[in-house]
């Protein structure tokens, strides 16, 4: 008796063939090679609450560490209220508040790596953590890029293109709003 096989899939020398099959690209014609253009990224966002980090493979680890850092001590510097007007006991209320709010704020910083850079990305989220007072999401996700097929000969670029997938990764690092990770130092 023959084994029953999905109806999505069907069987041709051995092997199964599944109906959402990777394609790959077409050979290229003798004597031409592949232009890469930029990867098309995310403009920065006009609110104050979310902050765009790039990473590239070449980046040094702290310097994205103190980036994100810094991007994070600054959007609780940036919701703290004006005391320029306000008498001494309501500065100290508002101190004594503060402490207490810290958990609050909404602002998060993406870090965002593709291709070779995802190993640094992950790092960097695996790092923060590992600090009490960060709690890190991270996402993957598949960005489409386009490249030129070029003649030898023409500095321009033909008019073929092709377009290929890459994986991204984006780490997203807000303060934890958990009291159990303990308040930030």
């Amino acid at each position: 008796m023959a084994p029953n096989l999905p109806e999505s899939g069907r069987k041709t020398a051995n092997t199964i063939q599944l109906p959402y099959r990777h394609e790959k690209l077409p050979r290229l014609a003798e004597g031409s090679k592949i232009q890469k253009r930029a990867i098309p990224r995310r403009q920065q966002p006009a609110s104050s609450n979310e902050r765009l980090i790039y990473v590239s493979s070449s980046t040094p680890f702290m310097s994205v560490v103190k980036r994100v850092r810094k991007q994070l001590d600054r959007s609780l510097q940036d919701r703290a209220p004006s005391t320029k007007k306000l008498s001494l006991a309501q500065r100290v209320n508002l101190l004594n508040r503060d402490t207490s709010t810290v958990g609050e704020s909404n602002c998060e910083v993406l870090v965002l790596g593709t291709g070779k850079a995802i190993e640094k990305t992950l790092s960097v989220a695996s790092w923060f953590e590992q600090q009490p007072d960060c709690q890190v999401q991270v996402r993957t996700r598949t960005v489409a890029t386009v490249d030129d097929v070029v003649m030898e000969g023409d500095e321009f670029g033909g008019d073929d293109s092709r377009k290929r997938r890459m994986m991204s990764t984006t780490a997203m690092i807000p303060y934890s709003d958990d009291p159990a990770r303990g308040p930030r130092s």
